[in-house]
């Protein structure tokens, strides 16, 4: 895809704690993310929506190699994107797919009407092992802030005993006529935390769309850096 200037992504996503008879802990996003290939860049803009009825406004930028995230009216914080608090706010299906191709021989590979899905599962892995797993870095880069909270109000499962669930990564790619430009990218998991006599049960998901082509630019708004 870097033939082009840039692309425009469509960006959902939800993730959630549920734990039986009790009422979940959840929130959605919704956001636009325009991502320049030459020079690299992200710009994110969407709203987090708690299961409360909260609206966020949040802002995410890429420049130079170093994340931007603005959370409501707090001020910018940033930091290098190795910073997990950093990379867990930055969607960039782009340096997804760079790093999908450290595991990219255990996915599935089909056609489908508008070119190829590529597709990654796992499920069963314990917490412990699942570190050291590429294909599953993300989810765990992902679930350990919540498991921070969780351990805090009282939850003392240790990663040898929290489980995968499941894990599914979709890659859908235009066809040979298109170059295999990525379409869309979806990014879905679920661990189970053990807690008392049942589980709290982790899941997110995320979901980006290309939306077209991007001609801009991007460049950090007034008081980022």
């Amino acid at each position: 895809m870097s033939a082009e200037n840039g692309w425009t992504f469509g960006l959902r996503g939800s993730e959630s704690a549920v734990m039986r008879g009790q009422a979940p802990s959840s929130a959605t996003y919704a956001a636009t993310a325009h991502r320049t290939t030459a020079p690299v860049a992200l710009q994110q803009t969407g709203t987090v929506t708690t299961s409360k009825g909260e609206h966020k406004p949040e802002a995410v930028y890429v420049v130079g190699g170093t994340g931007y995230v603005k959370e409501s009216a707090d001020g910018w914080k940033k930091g290098p994107l190795s910073d997990p608090g950093i990379a867990n706010e930055v969607e960039d299906p782009l340096a997804e797919l760079d790093a999908f191709a450290a595991y990219a021989k255990s996915a599935t590979v089909s056609r489908t009407a508008a070119g190829v899905r590529l597709r990654v599962s796992a499920s069963g892995w314990q917490l412990s092992a699942a570190r050291n797993r590429p294909a599953l870095k993300r989810a765990v880069r992902e679930v350990d802030p919540t498991l921070a909270q969780l351990r805090k109000a009282g939850v003392t499962a240790t990663d040898s005993q929290i489980t995968l669930k499941s894990l599914t990564e979709t890659w859908d790619l235009g066809g040979e006529e298109q170059g295999y430009r990525v379409t869309s990218h979806r990014y879905t998991f679920t661990f189970l935390v053990p807690f008392r006599s049942g589980d709290i049960t982790v899941s997110q998901e995320v979901r980006a769309d290309a939306r077209g082509v991007f001609d801009g630019t991007v460049a950090l708004p007034p008081g980022a850096e």
